[in-house]
Formats: structure tokens, sequence, C-alpha cells
């Protein structure tokens, strides 16, 4: 690897790195480990936003409100939070419910009975092999719930966000989605990134009866029960896979006759990815040089990555390609930089949303990924003013006039589509009345994301995706197209 690349890629990791999705600031509570003070429920006067020191982060409010759950009626008092009609059901019941595809009655866990606060439970890689930007999930998450907190809360309730960092790890993210649901007492859960931890809390979400909502990612694992059976979990974008046959396009359309690597990363939740990307490749006639059989990418950075991406370019030949990436942002980083057929814009790369697709990976991969075309569930700065006009002044109200970047684009998309789907649960919250809104078969739009919609047994409800495309003389990622469909 050059000695350039070397050098930026330890400050990108050192500085931590990428994605999209939820975060931390005014408005959120961090967690961390034995965390008490503000922000627990049942305690008198949890404010709005702390840090994982228990401390105030700046400019957040305290607004003096409990945490949903936490004491029934009572929540400024520190009674029982098992006792009444949010109590913990049984764990056998849970995972029966579970085993049974998540078909059968929903299993109540403590929190289900939603008192003045709703409360959203978050968790994303901010430290870790691969973590997101941490700036911008501490301006960018809790932006649209204050904005709509200040003109009343969505169905006379207060919205509250909790951050937890997962660290990169499923085991990890397991436990603070098992914290967030059993201590803290969070209504529901979101999931901010990283495949594998998004597929460990889901799973946990599912034994206890708690709503579970991320981007699409895998649907399918070994040994494991498809995303789409999980009776909790609703997918707010398209999943990897039924982002195919739009990425195929591009391929028809854009590299016809050209070479194509496959380069997936080699989680087991990408096998179903991997394959279906081979075949699709297949029948669009495309030469695949890279990505058959066993070729697949590491996990995290690591010394093999210089080496596959030099094995790509020379498998290219003079006339180039097209890569499709789906591996972690640091990985594309080290190998766009290690090749040297990018030099000359001789390959280029696409791929599923949200993980590459960010500003962040164009400052530092760039001028290796100009003209790079990668899937998103929000549009780029460059149109989210027209898109919704109310985000620029929330974003920069609640950040003393900072510029916003685009990971508080995705955030402000997030809490928004989870909010017009409690708007149209109504005034009687609770999981399954929220689950039962959910599964009707309206299609819910915030405007920012493609619209969404799900059914008693349809879990991935994304319906299209945004296309950002990477222009390196600027060093962002620019809006190609609104609202591509499979």
């Amino acid at each position: 690897m050059r000695k350039q690349t070397r050098t930026r890629l330890a400050a990108v990791t050192f500085a931590v790195l990428i994605l999209a999705s939820c975060g931390q600031k005014p408005g959120v509570e961090q967690l961390s480990s034995g965390v008490s003070g503000f922000g627990v429920p049942g305690q008198s006067g949890a404010g709005g936003a702390v840090d994982e020191n228990g401390q105030p982060i700046e400019g957040a409010t305290e607004d003096g409100a409990a945490a949903d759950g936490a004491v029934g009626s009572n929540p400024g008092s520190t009674g029982s939070a098992g006792s009444g009609p949010g109590s913990t059901g049984s764990g056998t019941g849970a995972t029966g419910a579970q085993k049974q595809g998540g078909k059968s009655e929903q299993p109540k866990a403590s929190g289900d009975n939603v008192g003045d606060v709703i409360t959203i439970g978050l968790h994303a890689p901010v430290t870790g092999a691969s973590p997101f930007p941490q700036n911008g999930f501490k301006r960018g998450a809790g932006v649209f719930a204050d904005y709509i907190n200040a003109k009343g809360g969505i169905n006379g309730r207060k919205v509250r966000i909790i951050f937890a960092d997962d660290e990169f790890r499923p085991t990890k993210a397991k436990e603070v989605c098992s914290n967030m649901v059993e201590q803290k007492k969070v209504f529901l859960l979101v999931g901010g990134g990283g495949s594998d931890q998004i597929d460990q809390c889901a799973r946990y979400a599912a034994s206890k009866g708690v709503p579970y909502l991320s981007a699409g990612v895998h649907e399918t694992r070994p040994n494991q029960a498809p995303l789409n059976s999980l009776s909790t979990f609703y997918a707010l974008s398209l999943s990897y896979e039924q982002q195919i046959p739009m990425l195929s396009r591009i391929v028809t359309s854009q590299f016809k006759d050209k070479n194509v690597a496959v380069a997936v990363a080699r989680n087991d939740s990408l096998n179903g990815f991997h394959a279906k990307s081979l075949a699709a490749m297949e029948k669009a006639g495309a030469e695949v040089v890279w990505g058959k059989g066993n070729e697949r990418l590491p996990k995290e950075a690591d010394a093999s990555v210089s080496a596959i991406a030099t094995t790509i370019c020379n498998r290219m030949g003079p006339t180039g390609g097209v890569v499709l990436w789906n591996a972690a942002p640091v990985v594309l980083i080290q190998a766009a930089k290690s090749m040297p057929c990018t030099n000359n814009g001789l390959v280029k790369f696409i791929g599923p949303g949200n993980t590459n697709g960010l500003n962040v990976v164009a400052q530092n991969a760039c001028n290796d990924i100009d003209g790079a075309q990668f899937f998103s569930t929000a549009p780029q700065l460059d149109k989210i003013g027209q898109v919704d006009p109310n985000f620029i002044p929330a974003y920069k109200k609640k950040n003393n006039g900072a510029a916003p970047d685009d990971i508080g684009i995705l955030l402000w998309g997030v809490e928004k589509l989870v909010g017009e789907m409690l708007k149209a649960t109504g005034k009687d919250l609770s999981r399954k009345s929220f689950m039962a809104a959910a599964n009707s078969g309206k299609t819910f739009q915030s405007g920012v994301f493609p619209p969404v919609s799900y059914g008693a047994n349809k879990r991935l409800g994304g319906t299209a995706m945004h296309l950002l495309e990477a222009d390196c003389g600027s060093q962002q990622y620019k809006t190609k197209q609104m609202n591509v469909r499979p």
C-alpha cells in the first residue's frame, strides 16, 4: 500500500469513520455501562440529553420528564419498573414467538405502555473497527425530535432519543439493545448501521416483542430465520438483495461490455447478496473477472485488501470496468487507494446503500472514487433544501448555526419516518397498536426517505432508493437520481 494511503487510512480510522443513520446530541442520551442520573427512567429531573459520563450535552434542554415506561403514570417517582400492564412476559413465551417465525401474538415487554414521552433507543458504531463519524452523530441525532417537540410533539407526546455505541460488534449490539429495552425502558429500537449488529438487535427485539426499525440490510443468514419473518422487524428501505436489479441496470446501461468485479465482504449475512449479484451479472451478460467462489473481501481493513485491489485491476485489463461493492467504507477507501486503475478513471464503483455514499468517504477516497455511484435512503446536501425546507433551519437551530452534513440528513430522515408511523398510530399508543398501524398496509411518506409500506407478513417495506454519485471536484456525493425503483 502506498505511504499516502496508510497515512490517510490511519487518520480516518482514528478520527472515526462512516455510514448512515443515527446518533447523539441535544435531545439524545448517550448510554454507558452503569450510567445514572440524567435520562434514567424513574428518576426525577430526567434530562433530554446526556453524554456517556452522565453530563448534559451542550445545547441540550432539561425538560424534567422521565423516559417512557419507567413508572407508569408517575414518571417522576422511583417505583418498580416491572409492575403494571407493561411488565415483562415469560422468556419461554418470547422465545416461542420467535421460533414460530414471528407470526404469533406479540409478547409484551416492560415499557409497552407509554406516558408523556416516547423514548426511542438508537444504536450504531461510533467506535470499533468501522465506526461512523462521531461529530455527525452528536450534531445530527435529535434534530427532528426537537423540531417536532417544539410543535407539541406527536399526538401530544414528546419524543426522546437515547443513543448507544455498539462498537461494531454484534455481541455488544445485543448488549446495548438489551440495556435500552430492559433498563432504559425504550418504546422501540432503531438500528443505525452495520448489518451484523442490526441482525443481532433485530432478533433480540423480536424475542421481547419490541418494534425494531432499521435501514434495509441483508435478508437471510445461515441457520437463522429470515429478517422478514421477525414479527417486530421493519426495514425502512430496500434490502441489499432488493437493490440488485437497480445495480444490474447501471451495469447494462452505463458499463455495457465492461468487465465486472463483485466485491463483497466475507460476512455470512452477505452470502445471499453475493450469490444473487453473481447471478444477476451472469444474466446481464457481464464478464465477472473477480468475486466468484471464495473470492471475498475481509470484513475489516487489513493487509489483504491491497493485494486484492491489485488483482482486480490486473484482471480488469486495459479497458477497465466496474466494481460492484458491498463492504465496509474503511475497506473501500483502502482498496480504492491501492488500485492503480482508479487513477485514470478506468474502473468505477457502484453499490447498495447506505454504507459507502457519505461525504466522509468522498473526502478520504477522492480522487480514486470519482464517479462512484451508491444508493442511499436520503438525498445529499445538494437536494435536501428542496426536498425538505425544514431540515436546514432545524439543524442550525440545534447546533448554534453550524451547517449540516449528510449524517444529519440521514438521522433527520430516520426520525421523521418513524414519526410518521407514530402519528398514524394515534393517541392510544402501545407497541401492539404501533405494529398494528404499521402492518395495516398504509404507505408512510416522510418526503426524505422514499415511501415504505408493510403488511402482516411483509417486513421489507422499502419501495425505492436515491442514487448518489461521487463528485471529487467538490469532494462530495451529489444526488444523481431520486426514487429509483427495482
